[in-house]
């Protein structure tokens, strides 16, 4: 599967995701109070864009045949 996704877009995913791991890991510990099933889904979501953004492939993007990478 080729890049779909630029830089400006992996970078924001990243640090998206990055930011909703330390959210779910602070409400997995305690320290801030959502309901567990908001805090597993938050745990998912923050992998997924950290993937998405570290390999730069979307596959929603690819299905919906959206190319943000201008060079591969």
């Amino acid at each position: 599967m080729n890049r779909n996704v630029g830089r400006i877009d992996a970078t924001v995913r990243v640090v998206g995701g990055l930011a909703l791991a330390v959210f779910a890991a602070l409400a997995a510990f305690g320290l801030v109070t959502v309901p567990i099933v908001s805090t597993l889904g938050l745990g998912v979501i923050a992998v997924v864009l950290i993937v998405e953004g570290v390999t730069r492939r979307c596959l929603l993007y690819r299905v919906l045949g959206i190319d943000r990478c201008p060079v591969d």
